[in-house]
């Protein structure tokens, strides 16, 4: 169980840009949110056992906004795929609690690996909550739902077992008001990215709506790297009068995962338009670094081929037999010295 950056950079980027609050749009498979945890269990039945219920007593206290006991399952030197430590993650975990006071996490499926000291979890987690406070613009509260799939990495300390880091894969989030909510959850608003990109290279994410013609959506697509704090990018505005919108982007040369988000004001009305609905929809783009910048695909190739070309000195199993016949070959090899009287 993960607590995903990016919800919470949603939920501070909404506040920032006098629209927002939470929502996510699952695909419409995934609309709805009660789940069992599925486990598959492929190593010694005690260590996986033990995370099993690390995980579970893990996903319970995140649930009850008990931020110690949370954390009391972190190692100290915990460094999460985006660079955050355990301090930057409680405080944003509590930013989230305190913006939904009735948010949960649901483990949907975990496979546990347990090699000697060091474990590793696959997981899927979905979230949902509401927003404490109401929009003014739409008189009504927000509802955000995510899912967040990624691995969980964890070493043994005597007899316990600590999280070390995670690495997020794919995460995708929303957070509705009105009229939004409804549209999201019929899969009538989509944002798309890529889950990954090289650093510098150039990718396209694409808004697309599926309305009436009596909606008319105002919209902005803008791209944060996943840092903290946050520097909110400045959103440019537009009136989509086609079924599209997009933005052609180019990731950072830090190697800094980033942050696509849509936002979306959904007007209405003949006479006198009105806002109906918010949409503030995510999306996780992982960006892999290059070994030279110059390079368009260099996808490091370097260790594999440097293997192939490895001399390997084997183990010596019998060091006074080989010693023998080297100084063998070593007497056959070396010209004798020819007696003093002998002229060459």
């Amino acid at each position: 169980m993960k607590t995903p950056f990016s919800i919470i950079l949603t939920f501070i980027f909404a506040f920032i840009i006098n629209f927002c609050l939470p929502c996510f749009a699952f695909d419409p498979q995934s609309a709805y949110f009660s789940i069992n945890a599925e486990t598959k269990d492929i190593n010694t039945i005690t260590d996986v056992q033990r995370i099993n219920e690390l995980l579970d007593d893990l996903e319970n206290n995140w649930n009850n906004h008990n931020v110690e006991k949370v954390l009391k399952h972190y190692a100290d030197d915990f460094v999460n795929g985006d660079g955050l430590n355990a301090e930057a993650v409680k405080n944003l975990t509590l930013e989230l609690w305190d913006a939904y006071p009735d948010v949960k996490n649901k483990s949907q499926e975990r496979t546990v690996r347990v090699y000697g000291e060091y474990a590793t979890v696959d997981s899927v987690d979905l979230y949902q909550g509401t927003s404490s406070m109401i929009r003014q613009e739409v008189g009504t509260k927000g509802i955000l739902k995510a899912i967040s799939i990624g691995n969980l990495f964890l070493k043994k300390f005597g007899p316990t077992w600590k999280i070390t880091s995670d690495k997020t894969l794919l995460e995708k989030v929303s957070i509705t008001y009105g009229l939004g909510s409804e549209l999201v959850d019929q899969n009538r608003i989509k944002l798309t990215a890529p889950e990954q990109a090289i650093s510098g290279q150039q990718y396209t994410a694409k808004l697309e709506f599926n309305l009436s013609g009596d909606i008319k959506p105002v919209a902005a697509i803008s791209k944060e790297m996943l840092i903290y704090p946050q520097n909110t990018a400045e959103d440019k505005f537009r009136l989509v009068n086609e079924s599209e919108l997009e933005k052609l982007v180019s990731a950072n040369k830090l190697s800094k995962n980033e942050l696509i988000t849509a936002t979306i004001g959904l007007t209405g009305g003949a006479l006198k338009p009105k806002l109906l609905g918010l949409v503030f929809l995510t999306r996780r783009v992982n960006v892999i670094p290059v070994l030279e910048q110059t390079s368009e695909v260099s996808i490091i190739k370097a260790p594999a081929k440097s293997i192939l070309n490895k001399e390997v000195d084997f183990l010596d199993i019998y060091p006074n037999e080989k010693k023998q016949e080297q100084n063998t070959h070593k007497e056959k090899d070396t010209p004798k010295e020819l007696p003093s009287n002998i002229e060459e």
